[in-house]
């Protein structure tokens, strides 16, 4: 439909006017453009800009855009142009509103290269506004991450989702669809962040192997014929079942960079649950990326009795009994009895006892002890650690004994396998080597009572780094879901003590004190545990 805008004669080459939210320009050679007189950036009008020659300046930010196509020459997105024709000494433009969904997607992916955080929220505008599930938005966020990775993906499955869960329900006076803005935002800036200026990943070609060469392949850290491996599943469309038993053994095999895969590895199959397959290849990949290329914590110093400890456990045949008696009937080990020790007991005692309560029977009460064991390590941390440089670990080090507790009791209810027992006592030893970090007995706060809508306090910005943010968004997500699985209150006890704390989320003295150890004393950082 062309609707007429205003008399040719009233505009001199050279000059612009805007009427009925569209900007007609006449340049000095005669031809005529119109766009948008919104800024794409903030909105304000570009008939207050200025015009020199074909370029149009916005002058309230400087951004300038090219008036025959509507390209952003300095700043961020372009400017939607429309056809416009005169009829009769009358200029007419043909305007339609509408979202490119194309440049949208690729601004975004511009936006993500540049870090530019408020661009990434209104392309995020503008596509869910086109009908873009705003599902499909945090699963691509995830796969923009895991195929910019250097040496593995970052938190952004994990938070994106976490987020789906989120997107349902806004807390109390926030509006749905800027609600929904944030969340997808929330992901796009934590993967943006955690890999700037890096170019995508060359994924190799997708190869079928043997059942068991997926294992081998990360044990020998070949990183790209372990993520061929996984690629070929992934185009045979294997189910969520055959893919977790390809690559629980791998969380099983290694207690790995903080719990960090295990974490991953059920919220990454969730989202592509929710999500749909379409980024099922870069996610998966870069997740076996990330197992291969990520910190093996069991092999450092303080995981020695318990390397010792675990070699005779299964040269016993413990895997095996475990795994008999996680079948078999009666009550298993008490819970209360096993929670204490989980956070009471020495690291050998805790291995003892974990292992015998697995052969014990059913595995249930083990791993609720250990979810609550998990929850208390971070209800007892002692906030005075956090931004003391001589402590290496912090509160997002400390979250992460509830969260892989979490992790590890999903793990076993996925994979019915007698390595999974290896997951539980590598938890339970991860629990146990934080007990330095708990404060002083009688000197523990009772944590403040629950707000009714904890997420209230995250979305409004408690964290301002994304890494931060993550780590509440994660911590809350997994203690809603286990008090509501136990009917115990610990779990949001302990969350709720952590996000009513401040945190020191600029670590640049802690750098500071590490380097000066290093470089002038020859030390690594202070380690907890042992």
């Amino acid at each position: 439909m062309w609707t007429p805008i205003l008399p040719l004669a009233e505009l001199p080459r050279g000059g612009m006017k805007a009427r009925h939210g569209v900007l007609v320009v006449r340049l000095d050679d005669d031809t005529l453009h119109a766009m948008e007189n919104a800024c794409p950036h903030q909105g304000y009008p570009l008939a207050q800009g200025a015009l020199g020659g074909e370029v149009l300046t916005c002058c309230w930010h400087n951004f300038k855009f090219n008036v025959r196509s509507g390209h952003c020459l300095v700043g961020e997105e372009g400017v939607q142009t429309h056809p416009v024709r005169v009829t009769d000494g009358v200029v007419e433009v043909q305007r339609t509103v509408t979202i490119n969904t194309a440049a949208a997607w690729a601004s975004l992916s511009e936006a993500m290269t540049r870090i530019q955080g408020s661009r990434m929220a209104r392309e995020a505008a503008r596509l869910l506004t086109a009908g873009v599930p705003a599902t499909t938005l945090l699963a691509w966020a995830a796969a923009w991450d895991a195929d910019h990775c250097e040496w593995g993906p970052s938190h952004t499955a994990a938070l994106a989702a976490d987020l789906v869960g989120w997107l349902r329900q806004p807390p109390a006076g926030v509006d749905p669809e800027v609600h929904a803005v944030q969340l997808v935002a929330e992901a796009l800036d934590l993967a943006a962040r955690a890999h700037p200026g890096r170019p995508a990943r060359v994924r190799p070609a997708p190869q079928a192997g043997a059942t068991g060469e997926l294992r081998s392949r990360v044990e020998a850290e070949d990183a790209e014929g372990a993520e061929a491996l996984i690629r070929a599943m992934v185009a045979a469309g294997a189910s969520r079942e055959a893919l977790e038993w390809a690559l629980y053994p791998l969380v099983a095999d290694h207690f790995l960079d903080f719990g960090h895969q295990l974490i991953y590895l059920p919220k990454l199959l969730d989202l592509l649950h929710d999500a749909g397959p379409g980024t099922a290849d870069a996610l998966l990949g870069g997740w076996v990326f990330g197992v291969t290329m990520g910190t093996r914590e069991d092999l450092l110093p303080p995981w020695a009795g318990f390397r010792r400890r675990l070699a005779a456990f299964t040269d016993a045949g413990g895997l095996a009994a475990a795994q008999v008696a996680r079948h078999s009937e009666g009550a298993g080990a008490d819970r209360d009895t096993l929670f204490h020790t989980l956070v009471d007991a020495a690291p050998p005692a805790v291995f003892d006892a974990v292992a015998a309560a697995l052969q014990a029977g059913p595995w249930a009460p083990v791993l609720d002890a250990l979810v609550l064991a998990g929850a208390e390590r971070l209800r007892r941390f002692d906030p005075a650690h956090d931004g003391n440089p001589h402590v290496e670990e912090g509160w997002l080090d400390v979250t992460h004994r509830f969260t892989a507790a979490s992790a590890a009791r999903v793990a076993t209810e996925r994979w019915d396998h007698p390595d999974a027992a290896r997951i539980v006592l590598a938890t339970a030893h991860f629990i146990a080597l934080a007990r330095p970090l708990d404060a002083a007995a009688p000197t523990i706060p009772e944590p403040p009572a629950a707000e009714p809508d904890l997420r209230a306090r995250v979305l409004a910005g408690r964290a301002q780094r994304a890494i931060f943010f993550t780590h509440d968004v994660k911590t809350l997500a997994a203690a809603h879901s286990e008090s509501t699985r136990l009917a115990h209150p610990l779990p949001m006890q302990a969350v709720t003590h952590y996000l009513c704390h401040p945190i020191q989320e600029r670590l640049t003295r802690r750098f500071a004190w590490e380097a000066v150890r290093l470089v002038r004393d020859g030390k690594p950082p202070a380690q907890v545990g042992g």
